[in-house]
């Protein structure tokens, strides 16, 4: 039943009477809880329900109007409980649902598509890729860019109407116009967009009521830029900068007594995050036995600013209320939070990725860790928060590649359930079953493929290119439908100066997967080094306007334009 009833958004506990209309019969109904995503109810009764019925369910008191499944329900002689998931688009009211947990949900959900909030006359959309926020717009004309920048004077009002007068002639993008006209160089372009993106999302936070409403699906290429944007990053500002502090002292004031702990999830815990000195100074009073009263008495800032920063960091969930466990705590310095992630990406992490991905499945839960099979508990705890924080996506933020971010996905969803399993006695004790029994089995092509790929990765990283040709050559004849066995057979051919094969081996890869950015600014490399300058040009622009921040197509380009100029 757990299995079933998990949600991705967070859980609000209220108790709502209502009716639920089932075959033309009233039955009396009551929430327990509800999410974005789904409820559950204690039905009067035995209403005619079982397992996949879907119900209309209009709750006034939490404004829920939607349609739910039922994916769970345990019945008794007076009351039928039932755990429902929604269907249709996730949306509700601002008045019940904190805009934190809505995003932090969408993130977790891993969905992509267009996050829209109005609030009378406003209306604001947030794009998402994979869960990870990249974009966001809004009808307002404070958040247009230009505004933005004329606020923040970055430029001034003649060069603001000049641009005004070029979008309206030529129906550019303000942003274009002001580059064109010499104002603003593309670079401050780029991070002029990223700003005015931010403070879109930021300002949500400003608004006391409204409704949202979440539409999976593609995004429209032509409209949106994909930037990286931290969603703890964002959620801390936005919540320091706009939240009202009545609403930070109305949520904090039942817990003036509760503790102060880390989140003892590492996906909580480990996110890309810049903090000011108020956080950074809470965080280290949190020890496990500091209650929010003490951090008043403690801090060296003001209540206001205090409790405003308690609250914020409580919705970026990377500190959370103590529900009084015994469980034990694992030693986590501030310092450890507090801890930017590299700016740039070393080669020697790629290729612990790498090789963790292409091994993790053997290592299997034991292995993952490093830790033998008759460990005690805490010693796969301690082992669980280093591994778990090594492979946090948010402690890559940096990474270009979207290979290796699903990567990094995939190990930490790994990690994650072999802790899961070896953390529940019973669990470990089936585990530690299924181990005992395991035959051999031949390895099958796809698993060679695998391993091979993951050989060639370690002899590319030693820049043994030969070696790293043959394997990767070989994972791609095992698995031919696996794109980056390609991709690196390519790679490998082209820093071999093997130019006319690689560029066949990376259009295999890109016939495979066809948007790949990575893939398709390595095929505009290889053309600049035939003497294809046109074809190269126009690759690295269909690259930039994927990821208009993407530094190998942006190598590429500064490539041509010296070229151009010598």
């Amino acid at each position: 039943m757990a299995n079933k009833e998990k949600r991705h958004f967070r859980r609000y506990k209220k108790h709502s009477k209502f009716n639920l209309l089932l075959g033309g019969k009233s039955f009396g109904a009551e929430t327990v809880d509800y999410s974005a995503d789904g409820v559950k109810l204690i039905i009067e009764d035995s209403p005619p329900i079982a397992e996949g019925t879907i119900l209309d369910l209009n709750i006034k008191d939490t404004a829920i109007h939607t349609k739910g499944e039922v994916v769970w329900l345990k019945k008794s002689k007076t009351h039928t409980r039932a755990g429902l998931k929604m269907t249709g688009p996730v949306k509700g009211s601002l008045k019940h649902h904190m805009l934190a947990d809505i995003l932090m949900g969408l993130q977790r959900s891993k969905i992509t598509g267009i996050l829209g909030i109005k609030s009378g006359s406003i209306l604001k959309k947030v794009y998402t890729k994979d869960g990870d926020m990249i974009f966001s717009a809004s009808n307002q004309e404070a958040d247009r860019l230009g505004d933005i920048l004329l606020r923040e004077k970055k430029i001034n009002l003649e060069q603001y109407n000049h641009s005004v007068e070029v979008l309206k002639k030529t129906g550019k993008r303000q942003g274009t116009a002001l580059v064109e006209l010499g104002y603003l160089r593309p670079q401050e372009l780029i991070h002029a967009v990223k700003h005015q993106v931010e403070e879109i999302i930021i300002s949500l936070f400003g608004l006391e009521d409204g409704n949202f409403e979440f539409n999976e699906g593609p995004l429209p290429t032509d409209e949106v830029i994909i930037l990286k944007l931290s969603a703890a990053n964002l959620i801390y500002r936005g919540i320091k900068i706009n939240s009202d502090i009545q609403k930070a002292k109305d949520y904090l004031n039942a817990l003036m007594d509760a503790t102060l702990v880390f989140s003892p999830d590492p996906l909580n815990l480990f996110q890309s995050i810049t903090l000011d000195e108020t956080a950074k100074e809470i965080l280290s009073y949190i020890t496990g036995k500091t209650s929010i009263k003490d951090m008043l008495l403690l801090s060296r800032f003001n209540a206001f600013e205090t409790l405003k920063t308690i609250y914020a960091l409580l919705n970026t969930r990377i500190i959370d209320v103590s529900e009084g466990k015994e469980e034990g705590v694992v030693e986590i310095s501030p310092e450890e939070i507090i801890e930017k992630p590299d700016v740039s990406v070393p080669q020697e992490v790629i290729d612990r990725i790498e090789n963790m991905y292409n091994s993790y499945e053997r290592l299997g839960y034991y292995g993952v860790f490093a830790v033998k099979e008759r460990a005690a508990h805490d010693e796969i705890k301690k082992a669980y928060y280093k591994v778990a924080k090594e492979f946090h996506p948010d402690m890559h933020f940096n990474l270009e590649s979207d290979d290796l971010k699903a990567k990094l996905n995939a190990i930490f969803s790994f990690v994650t359930q072999a802790y899961t399993t070896l953390s529940d006695p019973e669990k470990r004790r089936q585990y530690d079953k299924q181990l005992s029994h395991k035959s051999v089995r031949t390895v099958s092509n796809d698993e060679l493929a695998k391993e091979k790929f993951g050989e060639g990765t370690i002899e590319f990283a030693k820049r043994n290119l030969t070696q790293a040709l043959e394997l990767f050559g070989q994972a791609a004849y095992l698995h031919n439908s696996i794109a980056k066995y390609h991709y690196y057979y390519g790679l490998t051919l082209n820093k071999l100066g093997r130019l006319k094969e690689a560029e066949k081996a990376v259009q295999r890869a890109l016939k495979i997967e066809p948007a790949n950015a990575d893939y398709m600014a390595e095929a505009g490399h290889i053309y600049l080094r035939l003497g294809f300058q046109g074809r190269a040009k126009s690759t690295f622009e269909a690259v930039l306007k994927l990821s208009p921040a993407h530094q190998r197509a942006r190598e590429g380009m500064m490539s041509l334009e010296k070229s151009a100029s010598g």
